[in-house]
């Protein structure tokens, strides 16, 4: 039995891979039951068919072969925000929550910038057995859900300088020094075939979203926030969904300007715009395991985010209320 009661702000990233962008036409598929939310059925093809996208791409990005305990793990990620998904699609009918036509409208135009030309676009939506239509029912759901975690998840207070130097003191033998980084990434695709006067265009749109992004010296959890909803909403990368989190990585394992340009950074900086065979990168480090204080400043404000805010009892803290039986999510895992 799975229980989940509290979708998080990782399911509305996620979702635009799982149900916006419909690659592939991963929600056409049909196949075994694997889990039930509240009598919409996930079937296990579906779940198959969004994790082979992931193992893919990963592997197009040159990130190594995906074994069997990372493709369960990865199965599991995608039952689990599919899951999300449809909590809080019950959860907005529930409070009669809904998407307006100039609100769909307006994400549209975003998403199709995606795309070179329109023409592309519905080529897209076609190979993906999609049409406009159903994409906008699509997005009307994404925008649904962003509402419900608008009204009912308090933003986090952010802690004192002082409760994070105590909090560093008292634990900094617990955090992990390695090689590791972790950052966020948008990328714009461009290769060999790209035209000279498309690349020229991407590279543009990109440092014009850079100048976005890091305008009026915006402190450190805006910068965060305005990446990664750059990221979900413009990057060609397949962490786009998740506000292009790249996760922990080992950067020898990358293209050797990708390297070099991501060892450069401080956590809470910006790369410059930058290009490799896959395309035009623009990075911010969020995590750096040296043992310095400075590199763990984003894992320690996230930490006492949760602390300081989390519920200590029913409804409190912002919690979207238990409306929904336990009994309404059942299935594998």
């Amino acid at each position: 039995m799975i229980r989940f009661h509290r979708p998080t702000t990782h399911s509305v990233f996620f979702s635009l891979l799982l149900g916006v962008c419909a690659i592939a036409g991963a929600a056409n598929k049909t196949g075994t039951t694997a889990i039930t939310v509240g009598g919409k059925t996930i079937s296990q093809s579906k779940i198959d068919t969004v994790t082979d996208l992931m193992v893919k791409a990963q592997t197009q990005e040159g990130r190594g072969e995906i074994g069997p305990e990372q493709r369960l793990q990865m199965e599991k990620l995608v039952a689990t925000n599919l899951i999300g998904q449809e909590l809080l699609e019950l959860e907005a009918k529930s409070s009669h929550i809904d998407a307006t036509p100039a609100e769909i409208d307006s994400v549209l135009r975003g998403f199709k910038k995606r795309f070179p030309d329109d023409a592309t676009f519905k080529k897209a939506l076609r190979a993906a057995g999609d049409n406009e239509a159903k994409l906008k029912g699509k997005l009307a759901k994404q925008i649904r859900a962003d509402k419900v975690l608008a009204a009912h998840v308090k933003r986090p207070e952010a802690p004192s300088q002082k409760e994070m130097t105590d909090f560093w003191e008292k634990h900094k033998k617990d955090f992990p020094v390695s090689d590791s980084l972790r950052a966020l990434q948008i990328l714009l695709r461009a290769d060999d075939k790209t035209s000279a006067e498309e690349s020229a265009d991407k590279r543009s749109k990109l440092e014009t979203l850079r100048q976005e992004i890091d305008k009026d010296s915006a402190p450190t959890a805006v910068l965060l926030q305005r990446f990664m909803n750059a990221a979900a909403h413009v990057s060609e990368g397949p962490e786009a969904p998740t506000g292009g989190d790249l996760q922990r990585f080992n950067p020898n394992d990358f293209n050797p300007e990708f390297r070099k340009q991501v060892k450069m950074l401080k956590v809470g900086q910006l790369s410059a715009v930058f290009k490799t065979p896959l395309g035009f990168h623009l990075i911010l480090l969020i995590e750096k395991f040296d043992g310095k204080y400075e590199s763990y400043r984003l894992q320690i404000i996230q930490n006492r985010c949760r602390r300081r805010n989390a519920p200590s009892s029913e409804g409190a803290g912002g919690q979207i209320p238990r409306k929904i039986p336990q009994s309404e999510v059942s299935g594998l895992f």
